[in-house]
């Protein structure tokens, strides 16, 4: 396990990658000419050259990616895991973070220029949180016949996709001019004119919406539509590698070889088609008020040629951490600083998809009691047509020791 701050190494400035909303502004942030970034996606490109991709593999009109191969036999050994502790040891947990409408980053130290550490929705830096607030309740309510009386609710502000629990749409990330299975790049800014306007924000000012630029094509809907059932594995690289709490330092590099060292010491297998979670104790960091954070720095995974090619030989479909990306922000491969790379080798190129921001504390503190590290994961993104992501509640369903019966 390695650490490093790439951030002060690729001399991003903290205040400018707040105000982004993700990997193209994150590049920005880091004050890079045109000329620079050009020379990024080229290097990317030879980067990942010789590395296998997934275009074409189940079609050329393919828009699914690795979820193609969770099918029948994925979701049975699933449920094989969860199961194998008998019908009264199964647990049943849920993995979205909780959003609670309040800015972790909202408060700047006027002498660091960092957040306070006031908790928050995790969100990436720049995403401000949603709040919501009622539309109906006991103030107005009046009964309807028979006497029964409902309150009603809607988000009040800027409801960003990624901005909580998500997955993301394959056409999300891409470099070059190609999205994923070669679709051009065109296909992630497709106008829609929309018979009625409505009101709401336009350009940050608010407005009558009668137009919206999306995905005419690889966007979240048909993750939603097929949904993920199959074999997840918990990887406690916190637990294995980290401090006493189960944290990574900030910093920290997840390679390859501590994802198969932790698989060892938890004593699981990994197998073909597993949906691997990987925990950090990223998040749990963001919701301490007493901890160091640091968004633009946490651990995370890291490139390595050995990594895309073990993710495609294993038919890994879906990769999901507690932290805001899966894997470091920023990393270096050679004589190169590179921003999010895997989203290029992994959602690009492999069609793999991506879960983010995800809540793991008290399902690893099951498998660290336990000592059982499998189980059925299920989820499914909200079905939000030409939408770059979505947000997401994996449940997941674990054995683990029967209760002791209460008499």
């Amino acid at each position: 396990m390695e650490e490093h701050d790439h951030d002060s190494d690729a001399g991003i400035d903290r205040r400018n990658f707040v105000r982004g909303c993700g990997a193209a502004a994150a590049i920005a942030a880091a004050g890079l000419s045109v000329d620079s970034v050009a020379a990024m996606e080229s290097n990317l490109d030879a980067l990942l050259a010789d590395l296998p991709d997934n275009w074409g593999r189940w079609g050329e009109d393919d828009e699914l990616g690795a979820l193609n191969l969770l099918g029948s036999e994925e979701a049975y050994a699933g449920m094989e895991a969860a199961m194998k502790r008998g019908p009264k040891g199964i647990e049943r947990f849920t993995l979205q973070t909780p959003m609670t409408g309040e800015a972790v980053d909202a408060l700047v130290d006027e002498e660091t220029d960092a957040p306070t550490r006031d908790t928050g929705d995790p969100m990436f830096p720049g995403r401000t949180p949603a709040r919501r607030d009622n539309a109906a309740d006991a103030r107005t309510a009046e009964p309807y016949p028979g006497g029964m009386k409902f309150s009603d609710d809607r988000f009040v502000t800027e409801f960003f996709l990624h901005g909580t629990t998500h997955m993301d749409a394959l056409g999300h990330g891409w470099y070059g001019n190609e999205v994923y299975n070669g679709r051009d790049e065109a296909v992630t800014a497709a106008p829609k004119e929309f018979d009625r306007p409505v009101p709401g924000c336009v350009d940050g000012e608010a407005g009558n919406v009668q137009e919206t630029h999306g995905h005419s094509a690889v966007d979240v809907s048909p993750l939603a539509d097929a949904g993920v059932a199959g074999r997840g594995v918990l990887l406690d690289v916190g637990r294995a590698c980290g401090d006493d709490r189960g944290w990574l330092d900030l910093g920290a590099e997840v390679t390859l070889e501590d994802m198969k060292a932790t698989a060892e010491a938890q004593g699981v297998e990994l197998r073909e088609r597993d949906v691997v979670l990987l925990r950090t104790g990223s998040i749990e960091r963001v919701a301490d008020p007493e901890a160091e954070w640091d968004p633009m720095n946490e651990p995370g995974l890291v490139f390595s040629e050995d990594l895309i090619r073990w993710v495609h030989d294993m038919e890994i479909p879906m990769i999901g951490a507690d932290n805001v990306a899966v894997e470091k922000v920023t990393q270096t491969v050679g004589d190169h600083t590179f921003v999010l790379p895997l989203h290029g080798a992994l959602l690009r190129d492999l069609g793999v998809s991506l879960n983010e921001i995800l809540w793991l504390e008290e399902l690893a503190s099951q498998c660290a009691d336990d000592g059982i590290y499998d189980f059925l994961l299920t989820s499914a993104p909200l079905h939000v047509e030409r939408a770059t992501g979505g947000p997401v509640n994996p449940v997941v369903l674990k054995a683990t020791k029967p209760k002791k019966k209460r008499y």
